[in-house]
Parts: C-alpha cells; sequence; structure tokens
C-alpha cells in the first residue's frame, strides 16, 4: 500500500517508489489527496497541489517547522517569530511557535490540516496590521509538527473552503505523517554554528510492528530536540541597538543630501536609560531648564565636564535638559544599548509524540486511532522594563537619596550648589528613565495533545469514514524581572535607604530594585473538539466518459478560547496614576499595556458534497458546495468548480474558480475592551500647523501618547474571497514536467482597525467641511475623545479655516469589515528525473512570483481617498494601510528553490538554494508620508542561501546505517541590513549564516 499525492507534482523518489510497486506486481491502494475528498478521483491529477516528501525534507537539512514553511515559496512571512516579537512584550504569543501564512494574505487566512482533519488553534495570539492599525491573528503551531516524522506536506494553492470548510482562503496545508510504520529507525543529529555559539541537538526514535497476522499495527514515533540560545551579544551585527555603524560613510541615512541634517533613523538605542531626565514643579538657575528640567550622565562622560554640569554622586552628573551632547553631537538625554542582552532565538526544548492505531476488522472494517502529545519550553531574554507613555512616578521629596529632598536630607546637594532652595525638597517626576538594573526573562511553555479516533469501511459500493477529534493546547508566559508601578512608587516614595534609589546609575547591589519586582503571567487555552462521517462512491453512476463520483459529508465542531492575564493586567490588582487614571487604562505592570481576560467560543455545523465528473475522456470536473452554520456569525455557503482537460498527451490544461470564506476569528468577536497606548500625530493639529500661520509650529503639540480603545464586536461577518486559477502541466518527455499556474484571491470584507492616526484624518476632513464657524456645536469624529482646547491654540486652527481641538485622550476603534485585500501571481514547477551510470539524478525547481498585492479601501478609508483624490485633503494627507502594498515592508515580489539530489550505490548528495527578493521597508524613507523616488526608500536586497549534504550508506550492527554530513547557508549568506531590533527583518530572514551537521540514521 502506498499514499501518493497528484502526479504531477511529486518528487523523484515517490515516483520511483510507485515504479517499484508496480514492478512487484503490488496493488496501489485508492487514497484521499489534498484538493478533493473522494478516493482515486480522476480530477486529482489536475488539482494545483505542492508536494514535498520526505526525502526533500531531509534533502532541505531543517530542522523546524517554522525552516519548512520558510522553504515553500507558496509562504510569506512568518509573522511570529522571536526575533520581531519586542514590541509586543507579553502581548505577543512567544516561545516556540512558527506561523502559516500562504501567499502573503496574513496570518489565519490558511487551513492547517494533519492527516486530512484541522488542527487545534495555537494557545495565545497577537497582533498583525491590518488596514490601518493591529489586529488580533492566531495560527496553527507548524512546530508541533516534528519535520523528520512526516511522510509528505501537500499544499493545495487555490481557496478550498467548499472541501474542507472556514479559513481556506489563501489555501490548505495537509501534513500527512508515517501513520503505518513497521520497524525501527532511530536517528541523532548535531548541529554547530560558524559565526555564534550555538549547537542543536535532535533525536528520534521511530518503532512500528504488525499484530494479529498483520490486522493491527501500532506505531510510535518519538523525537527530542534542544536548541541553544542565540543572543544579541553573540555576533558584533546585533550587539549595539545603535546601527548606524553598519552604514557606509557617505549613506543619506546619515546625513540628509538635503538638509545638511542627521539621520536618525537606524539609532535604536533608547532614550529610556538608568541614567534618566527628571522634571520637577518650578525651576532652579543652573540646575534646570526653564521648565524644571534635567538631565542625567555617567561621571566620566565628557558631559560630566561641561561648565553647567553639577555632581549628584559618584555615580552621575545632572546638567539642565537640553545642554548634554551625545556622540553624534545631536542633544538628547544618555541612551541606553537596548541590545545589551536579549535574544533573537530563545534556549528551546522540544519534545514530539505520535502513537498511532490501526486495525483492520474482520467484516473489513478499519480502526484508526491517533494521539499526538507535544511539549516545548523556552527561556527567553529582553530588555529591561522602562517608563510606560501615559504613567507617571515620582520620586518622592522625602525619598532618601533624592538630590531635592529636604534640608539636612542624606543625599541632598550641598549647599553651594543648591543653597536653600525648596527647603521642604521637591518631588522629581520620572522622565526618560528604564531600570536597567534586570533584564526581563521569560519562561515559556506550551502543550498541544490529540487524541483521533475513526472508522472506515464499506458498505455494499459505497465508502464510509467518520472520525472524532479532541485536541487543546496551552501556552503558559511568565516573564520574570518586571516592575510593579504601585511597589516602585511606594519605593520612590520610601525615606529609609531602603527606598528605591534612581540615582544609582542601574547598580543592583545599591538601588534596591528587588523591592517592586514582581513575576506576570499569561496563560492561553485553545480547544478543538470535531466530528465527521462521510459516505462516497468513485462510480455513483457511468458516463460515456467514465463513471462519475460523489462524496457527501456532514462535520460539526466546537472551537473555544481562553486568555487569563496576571492580575496586575486584568485589573484585580490596580495601579492609580497621580493624575487619577486606573484600570482600564492603565495597569499596574510597568511597560504593559492593561489586558482583561477573556475567552470565547464557537459551534459549527457543516454539510458538504462533491462531484467528480469525467465530461469526456480528456476532460474532469470537479464540483463541490459546502454549507457551514456558525453560532455566532451565522451561515454562508461556498461553491466550486475545477477543471482538468488534457489537449493532447503531454499537455493537461487545469483551472478552478471557487469561493472561500474566513470566520471572524474568537478574539476579534469576544474580546473585551483593550485599552493601548500609542504615539500619534493628530492629522487636525498638522494641518493647523501647515496652514495656521506664523508660531503655529512652535505653539501647537500635535504628536503624543494617545489610547486606542478596542473591543470584540459579535456582529463581525466572515471575510469573503474569490479564488481563480488556471494553469498547464506539460510532459514533454519521460521524467521531466513542467507546471505554470496563475492565480488569484480577492478578499472583501477584511477586518481590521481603522487605525488612530485615519480616525484623525477622518476628523480633519469633517472640519474642512464644516468650516470655522459655530466651533461650539461642532462634533467632528465622535470616535476621539479630545481635552479641553488651549485658548493660545485657537487662533491658529480659526486661521487655518478648522475649528480648535484640544490634545488627544483616546480614539475609540473597533474591529470591523473593512476593505479589500487582491493578491494575484503565478507559480512556476520544474521536475526532472535522470538515470546514468553516474548515477541517478532528480532535480525540481519552484517558483511564486507575485504581481499584484493591493488592499483597497472601503467605507470611511474610502471617503478619505476621494477626499485626498478631489483635493479637499491637501497633498501629503493620505490615509495609511490602504494602497499598492507590491514590495512593502516585507511582501515580497518573487520567491523560489530548487533542488539537485543524486545517488549511486551507497552514496547520495542534495544541493538546495532559496531565494527571497527584495522589498522597501518603509518606516526608514527619508521622506516618511510622501511618495518619493527609490533614493529616498530603503531596499532590502534580495537573498540567497545554497544547503548541501553528502551521505553514505553501509551496514552497522545488523542495521542499515545513513551516515550524512551537511552545510546549511555554506556561503555564509548574512540577513540584509533593515532598521529593525537586530538590524535585519526576522519575520523576513535568518542571520545565523553558516551551519555545519551530521546526521545517524539507523534502520532495524
Amino acid at each position: 500500500t502506498f499514499v501518493f499525492g497528484p502526479i504531477s507534482e511529486l518528487s523523484r523518489t515517490t515516483r520511483l517508489t510507485q515504479a517499484t510497486a508496480e514492478t512487484d506486481e503490488q496493488v496501489l491502494e485508492e487514497v484521499v489527496v489534498t484538493g478533493t475528498q473522494i478516493k482515486g478521483a480522476a480530477i486529482s491529477e489536475a488539482l494545483s497541489v505542492s508536494v514535498i516528501s520526505s526525502a526533500d525534507i531531509e534533502g532541505f537539512g531543517i530542522t523546524s517547522g517554522d525552516e519548512l514553511l520558510a522553504t515553500m515559496t507558496e509562504q510569506g512571512q512568518n509573522f511570529q517569530s522571536e526575533s520581531e516579537s519586542i514590541s509586543g512584550g507579553v502581548n505577543s504569543v512567544r516561545g516556540d511557535i512558527g506561523a502559516f501564512n500562504l501567499r502573503n494574505m496574513g496570518t489565519g487566512n490558511t487551513l492547517v490540516l494533519l492527516n486530512g482533519r484541522r488542527m487545534v488553534q495555537a494557545a495565545g495570539y497577537q497582533t498583525e496590521e491590518v488596514g490601518g492599525s493591529f489586529v488580533p491573528v492566531n495560527t496553527v503551531n507548524s512546530n508541533e509538527i516534528p519535520v523528520l516524522g512526516v511522510r509528505r506536506v501537500e499544499v493545495l494553492r487555490d481557496g478550498a473552503s467548499a472541501i474542507y470548510g472556514a479559513d481556506a482562503v489563501a489555501g490548505v496545508v495537509n501534513t500527512v505523517l508515517k501513520s503505518n510504520f513497521e520497524g525501527l529507525n532511530v536517528q541523532v543529529r548535531y548541529d554547530w554554528y560558524d559565526n555564534i555559539p550555538r549547537n542543536d541537538i535532535r533525536a528520534n526514535v521511530e518503532w512500528g510492528h504488525d499484530f494479529n497476522e498483520g490486522r493491527t499495527n501500532v506505531s510510535l514515533f518519538a523525537d527530542f530536540y534542544h536548541r541553544d540560545r542565540v543572543n544579541s551579544q553573540d555576533d558584533p551585527k546585533w550587539a549595539n541597538s545603535d546601527m548606524r555603524y553598519l552604514l557606509p560613510a557617505d549613506s543619506p541615512w546619515l546625513v540628509n543630501p538635503v538638509s545638511g541634517a542627521a539621520v536618525t533613523t537606524f539609532r535604536n538605542d533608547s532614550i529610556d536609560s538608568s541614567f534618566g531626565q527628571f522634571d520637577m514643579a518650578g525651576s532652579i538657575s543652573g540646575i534646570t531648564d526653564s521648565a524644571g528640567e534635567f538631565e542625567t550622565w555617567p561621571i566620566g562622560d565628557p558631559n560630566c565636564q561641561r561648565e553647567q554640569a553639577w555632581v549628584i554622586n559618584n555615580v552621575m552628573c545632572g546638567l539642565p535638559d537640553g545642554v548634554g551632547r551625545l556622540p553624534d553631537g545631536l542633544a538628547g538625554p544618555y541612551r541606553y544599548n537596548s541590545n545589551t542582552n536579549r535574544d533573537l532565538y530563545s534556549d528551546l526544548d522540544r519534545y514530539n509524540v505520535f502513537l498511532f492505531v490501526n486495525h483492520e476488522f474482520e467484516n473489513g472494517t478499519e480502526a484508526y486511532t491517533e494521539v499526538s502529545y507535544y511539549r516545548a519550553k523556552t527561556n527567553l531574554f529582553r530588555q529591561p522594563s522602562t517608563m510606560t507613555t501615559g504613567v507617571e512616578l515620582e520620586v518622592g521629596a522625602n525619598n532618601y537619596y533624592n538630590p531635592f529632598g529636604p534640608i539636612g536630607s542624606d543625599n541632598r546637594l550641598p549647599a553651594d550648589i543648591i543653597g536653600d532652595v525648596y527647603p521642604n525638597g521637591r518631588d522629581l517626576l520620572l522622565d526618560y528613565f528604564s531600570w536597567t538594573e534586570v533584564n526581563r526573562a521569560v519562561d515559556n511553555t506550551a502543550t498541544t495533545w490529540r487524541v483521533l479516533q475513526g472508522f472506515r469501511g464499506s458498505w455494499g459500493d459505497w465508502d464510509w469514514d467518520g472520525a472524532v477529534v479532541w485536541s487543546e493546547a496551552k501556552r503558559e508566559d511568565i516573564t520574570r524581572g518586571r516592575i510593579s508601578n504601585t511597589l516602585m512608587q511606594e519605593a520612590l516614595n520610601d525615606p529609609t535607604p531602603a527606598a528605591y534609589n534612581p540615582f544609582s546609575g542601574g547598580n543592583y547591589a545599591t538601588s534596591n530594585i528587588e523591592r517592586s519586582l514582581v513575576d506576570v503571567y499569561r496563560i492561553n487555552k485553545t480547544d478543538l473538539k470535531m466530528a465527521d462521517f462521510k459516505v462516497s462512491k468513485n462510480d455513483l453512476f457511468n458516463l460515456p466518459a467514465g463513471p462519475v463520483g460523489f462524496l457527501a459529508g456532514a462535520e460539526w465542531r466546537e472551537e473555544s478560547f481562553s486568555d487569563d492575564r496576571d492580575p496586575r493586567l486584568d485589573g484585580t490588582i490596580t495601579f492609580t496614576n497621580r493624575d487619577g487614571e486606573t484600570y482600564p487604562y492603565i495597569s499596574d505592570v510597568m511597560n504593559s499595556s492593561p489586558s482583561g481576560d477573556s475567552s470565547g467560543s464557537r459551534k459549527t455545523t457543516s454539510l458538504f458534497a462533491e462531484f467528480a465528473v469525467p465530461v469526456f475522456s480528456t476532460l474532469d470536473l470537479q464540483f463541490a458546495a459546502r454549507y457551514e452554520h456558525a453560532s455566532d456569525y451565522g451561515s454562508y455557503t461556498v461553491p466550486k468548480i475545477a477543471f482538468g482537460w488534457r489537449l493532447f498527451e503531454p499537455l493537461l490544461i487545469r483551472g478552478s474558480w471557487s469561493k472561500a470564506f474566513r470566520a471572524p476569528n474568537l478574539i476579534t468577536v469576544n474580546e473585551d475592551l483593550v485599552v493601548r497606548t500609542n504615539t500619534i500625530e493628530n492629522q487636525v493639529c498638522r494641518y493647523g500647523e501647515d496652514y495656521g500661520g506664523e508660531g503655529a509650529v512652535d505653539e501647537l503639540v500635535c504628536s503624543g501618547g494617545v489610547q486606542r480603545r478596542a473591543e470584540g464586536n459579535r456582529d463581525l461577518d466572515p471575510e469573503k474571497s474569490t479564488n481563480t486559477s488556471i494553469g498547464a502541466v506539460w510532459t514533454p518527455i519521460d521524467d521531466l514536467m513542467i507546471t505554470l499556474d496563475f492565480w488569484s484571491i480577492k478578499k472583501k470584507d477584511t477586518i481590521g482597525l481603522f487605525g488612530e492616526t485615519n480616525a484623525t484624518l477622518l476628523d480633519l476632513l469633517l472640519r474642512i467641511e464644516h468650516g470655522p464657524n459655530n466651533c461650539d456645536n461642532f462634533i467632528g469624529n465622535p470616535a476621539i475623545g479630545y481635552g479641553p482646547v488651549d485658548p493660545e491654540d485657537i487662533p491658529y486652527y480659526l486661521a487655518a479655516g478648522i475649528c480648535p481641538i484640544g490634545d488627544t485622550v483616546y480614539i475609540e476603534d473597533g474591529y470591523q469589515n473593512l476593505d479589500t485585500r487582491t493578491v494575484k501571481g503565478h507559480d512556476i514547477g520544474l521536475y526532472y528525473a535522470l538515470d546514468t551510470g553516474w548515477g541517478s539524478w532528480d532535480f525540481t525547481a519552484r517558483g511564486t512570483f507575485y504581481d499584484k498585492y493591493e488592499q483597497k479601501a472601503g467605507g470611511a478609508a474610502g471617503l478619505l481617498l476621494q477626499a485626498s483624490n478631489e483635493g479637499i485633503l491637501p497633498v501629503g494627507y493620505y490615509p495609511g494601510g490602504f494602497a499598492d502594498l507590491m514590495r512593502l515592508d516585507g511582501n515580497q515580489s518573487n520567491k523560489y528553490n530548487f533542488s539537485l539530489s543524486w545517488n549511486k550505490d551507497a552514496w547520495g548528495a542534495n544541493l538546495s538554494a532559496f531565494y527571497l527578493s527584495s522589498f522597501i521597508w518603509t518606516s526608514s524613507d527619508l521622506t516618511p508620508g510622501v511618495s518619493c523616488i527609490d533614493l529616498c526608500r530603503w531596499v532590502v536586497p534580495s537573498m540567497t542561501t545554497y544547503n548541501f549534504n553528502v551521505d553514505y550508506r553501509f551496514d552497522m550492527w545488523k542495521s542499515d546505517t545513513r551516515l550524512r554530513l551537511g552545510i546549511n547557508n555554506f556561503t555564509n549568506e548574512r540577513a540584509p541590513l533593515a532598521d529593525r531590533y537586530f538590524a535585519y527583518v526576522g519575520d523576513a530572514h535568518s542571520d545565523l549564516g553558516r551551519y555545519f551537521y551530521i546526521n545517524l540514521r539507523m534502520g532495524f
């Protein structure tokens, strides 16, 4: 019995297996392939499916599911990579995880199957930019499937909701495991790296045995994988977060060629440090600036030699704000290297166990059981805590270490510096401060278990198959070294030596920070319960061209999630700001936004049917339809039509048209109020600056922290797509196949957020249309909450022709069905096998090329675009997130790979290459927000890596033994430079360079 996929996409290894079977007069079993559920359907040969065999996976030399995804040309960015999860903190899903993202349509648009049935969503979620802001997304965890236990991976490259249900918008990834194994295989692998002190160890055992005269098979696969951490200090490229030293001396990203001003785009060190800035009510001549602000510097810094400098203690000096100069000549507080000690990759231990029991009863009915367990533990270092926008902490006047404490206090500045000013002491507001004494450390434990019990058999001429599945994922995320705002404020008010000392320069031994440290947890769970039953007949009736295949079935599933936040995040333990703000607008955890507990569930019932119709001997059709009813978003029905037409013997034309849909994920439906503080530029204020006349720029303050308020929306509709494909499979000679497929996905009602900046742009449009009259009764955009209008600002707004505004306090921005996303492209494949006296050769090349990637605005965003095009909104006032997104921010225009394998006698070798095209990193534009030529856009260059391995097979200890030596990325290609945390885009590239491995496999 052999399991196989569409013949046009099979690797040479699988085709040789089939040929051997036919030579031995064994009968190939009719099986189900991805894209159809009818056994042996003729249409399966015409489906647009990529198959990656176990031999391909081993030839690539990869070790994890996320690495496997990276090799797939259909896969876009992995938006849940560890090196890019920094800004999200506890609100990011962390630990061992890889995200499916076919066609770059976004996380959640790919349906993931294991042996043909759904997998549970990973526990945990994070946000991804859709439209004008960031929306929660979730994915199946690709690392739950050990790549060395895979028989093959099938990627259906068109929409398949009619076959499999919701979420199959960009396609389907089905992993087929070795579930009927006999024998014993033991395998170990050791990896070591050329550039970094990292080592990987892998060991796995595969065992299977037939019982009951071959009617029962029990198979077990167990895998262990250990990976050392990769820290920012392991390589000079990552060691300094001020990355300007990586730029060439004549780069315009160092000095603007037009203005001559220094450019700080690649300066990613932090303005928050243990040498902070402090504010007081009132000012002291020679000590603070006129606003009562002063900054601190290390005592050995040249700034401490300035005339205005004054000594605080043996660690630091003080300067009036704005006097200090950085080494690049720019004014500003002392800056902290954020990459002092934070990880690109965590320290990881991963365990996978799969148990399969297959039994054939005497009446021919088969029972099949699958039990799997996954566990991964990671430890990750992150940067220290810093001041949170919107949270203000004070160094109390009586704080033991306050240099402006009461006269007579131990650490008050000497009288010859401060005199008798403020004899009772002065409170100091912490500003631009970081608690660098302690790095955050994240312990993450992820577990998933899955139990499936199925039966299949025949009733007369009908085949039937049914199964129940129960799977649960759990992720426990504990961050150590966090700071409680409440405990820190208590420590800052302490008049004894046990007080927190903000003037220690980050010295753990003298700062007393330990009294404020807390552990913060986040516990996520997801659950999937499913039952399905289907009947099929591959010869329902006969047409002149052959038998008609038919399948009908039903499926029921219940999905749920829960997100349990730490009491200091969910409002159980609250912190009240000095201005009276508290939960749900601020939390008690420094650097973390408040997040309430949330949970939700959905029950879905499906009915589906499929026909495989031979119209002519050369033309086969597939008709499929599926009806789904969900307990929250209602009902939806989707059809699919596909065809395969063998125009003449070497040429097959294939195509499909279908409707697909993505259900609103449970977070966007059920999430409680979530408040995030983001820094934005209010576009109404900006308009006042630009058109309010002389002095407007100096008076108006347009940028600052704004609360974005969002919560789940139970009225969301599914995202609906139309998928089309047309292609050809050409076999000009034996063992040579060339495939070409053009595809298009147009998805409407994409769920997103309008965005804070877009909300202020809409407010600007309403104010321009209203004019400067009757402002007392004018509301504008009701989603925006403004503070009182400053009377001094009013003349500038009126001069600009609009009603004035106060400071932006909050923006209500709920999840909604917004825009249309259209992605088009074409896939090319070439498969060639050749047997010679010099051995057997197999060459495979696959490529995905994007022709269009566009996000078209609808609703209010459409009104903004129209106003911009009509000139109502000035040039440069353009809504964000809705445009041609081709090549922007990791959306590659093409991605391809090739593999060349050779085998002769006991020897084998494989050479593979992987290419990712260039893209533009928009946040590095020299003129942000304004279209410009390539000279002012940062282009992240393309990247190509090459892998090579050689193996030798021999007998050892009565086993078939294979020893393999491999070099991955043997040209030592490093990720191209980009303005990111570690100087490269972690969602698109790996920057580990060359590494070696040795692999020993023994079969008994």
